[in-house]
């Protein structure tokens, strides 16, 4: 009579153990890289010469860059907090996944050591810490601030129950309701936090011929609406 031979199952349990340890490692380990990320010297200690010189600049008098200003401004502001977006969950997935990146790259020795950067890394996150702060400049309605309230933000704080505000010179403005601009254009399409520009204050923290202009050009195209040509 020939036994039949028969696989037995792992143990469940250990196997559930495992899992549940694994858990717990990385709930900590994220919580831990989280909290880290509270502190500006964590993030310029992963960092190379890029973010060491904006740390250094957050303290120069005069602010040499718009982040410095900010800070000049800012009590209590920390590099993590234009760079986490609206704190929720997907944004928290994102602003970890791009610390990972920034991590392997340091690692790996090939980070990028130009100061002057032009491109953003996850612009979502810094455009929705921007609007975060500088809604009330969004919903100020009206020809003269229309390059803020035509953008898709301005008009989704307005739908999420922000107050349009008149401009001081045209106190009787239509404060009813905002239209909402098809665009590409974000706030960092204009305001470089990273970038430093010679000359007075204003052309100092806004490069209104290499970088204003160009994403006026980019909404009235995409919008069909405004001149294709601009100048000062």
């Amino acid at each position: 009579m020939t036994k039949k031979l028969t696989l037995k199952s792992p143990p469940l349990r250990p196997i559930l153990w495992l899992a549940v340890g694994l858990i717990v490692a990385i709930s900590a380990a994220l919580f831990g890289v989280s909290k880290a990320e509270e502190q500006d010297g964590f993030c310029i200690s992963c960092h190379t010469t890029p973010e060491q010189t904006y740390y250094d600049r957050a303290r120069a008098d005069p602010a040499p860059d718009l982040s410095s200003a900010h800070y000049a401004l800012s009590e209590g502001l920390r590099c993590i907090d234009c760079h986490r977006g609206d704190g929720g969950l997907r944004h928290r997935a994102l602003t970890l996944a791009l610390g990972a990146r920034d991590a392997l790259i340091f690692l790996s020795g090939g980070a990028d050591p130009a100061i002057e950067k032009k491109a953003v890394a996850a612009p979502e996150l810094t455009n929705t810490a921007c609007e975060q702060c500088h809604a009330e400049t969004l919903l100020v309605v009206g020809f003269e601030n229309h390059f803020h309230n035509k953008l898709p933000a301005a008009h989704s704080a307005w739908r999420a129950g922000g107050q349009l505000t008149a401009p001081p010179d045209d106190p009787q403005a239509d404060v009813s309701a905002l239209s909402q601009s098809d665009t590409s254009v974000a706030c960092t399409d204009c305001h470089r936090a990273h970038v430093h520009l010679e000359g007075t204050e204003a052309q100092q923290y806004l490069d209104i011929e290499g970088e204003v202009y160009p994403a006026c050009v980019t909404c009235h195209r995409e919008t069909g609406q405004g001149p294709l040509e601009l100048s000062p």
